[in-house]
């Protein structure tokens, strides 16, 4: 009777979602000196593995950089997450990036993500992949940051971010991207602030957002938590 009982419950895990019974596997490349990217994922790390069912690696580095520790754990990963700036990897290192993406596999990117890598590469990662068009930024003007498309599962729950991020100048996004937050400087100016697109099949997610005073927002926060979960191709949580 009581093995009846267990098979019944494991029956009952395996109908759920994936959520019940697993977790997202996520690596994580930080590597973003100018806005503290390890001091903000330091943080950031055991607050989404103690609140939700996902479970990081990392790979800590810096500008220029063209050597990173752990990245083997990518090749388990269901999401990879990027907040890095202008690293030189060697090519051994960039074609297990690659691979992860062309297999057609999530992708978060935060602020300096757009460049995130050598030039080449970030060609194909911000335009392609990414979806995006990185053309430098404003000066110190305060950015207003707009939800544009509110119906988005990425954009459920999140307020108002007030952020002192210097507003990146996005260029034409791609065709296939879908625009989630504007942000307006005032005199016209507004530029895209995040994105989705789909690269191979798979989701990819990208926000210029990120100073450190970000990461301690809870809108903040909850976009990163949607955007995770939507680009795994999971149920974004219907609760804050």
């Amino acid at each position: 009777m009581q093995m009846r009982g267990i098979i019944g419950l494991c029956l009952i895990l395996t109908a759920l979602s994936p959520s019940a019974a697993e977790k997202i596997r996520i690596h994580i490349i930080s590597g973003s000196k100018e806005y503290k990217s390890e001091e903000s994922l330091k943080a950031f790390v055991p607050w989404l593995e103690m609140n939700y069912n996902m479970v990081c690696t990392v790979s800590w580095g810096q500008d220029g950089v063209n050597k990173l520790q752990g990245l083997k754990h990518i090749k388990q990963a269901n999401v990879l997450f990027v907040f890095a700036r202008r690293m030189k990897l060697d090519e051994g290192q960039m074609k297990l990036i690659r691979a992860h993406w062309e297999a057609g596999k999530a992708v978060v990117g935060v602020r300096t993500a757009s460049h995130a890598f050598q030039a080449v590469d970030n060609e194909l990662f911000d335009r392609n992949v990414m979806g995006g068009n990185y053309q430098g930024h404003f000066g110190i003007e305060p950015v207003k940051v707009l939800n544009v498309a509110k119906d988005h599962p990425v954009l459920r729950n999140v307020g108002v971010i007030p952020t002192s991020n210097r507003l990146y100048k996005a260029g034409p996004l791609a065709p296939t991207s879908t625009l989630l937050q504007e942000g307006d400087i005032g005199k016209g100016r507004k530029h895209a602030v995040t994105w989705v697109n789909t690269w191979k099949g798979g989701r990819t997610f990208y926000t210029s957002l990120g100073v450190p005073a970000d990461f301690v927002d809870a809108n903040f926060k909850r976009l990163l938590v949607n955007a995770i979960f939507w680009t795994a191709k999971w149920k974004v949580p219907t609760t804050k």
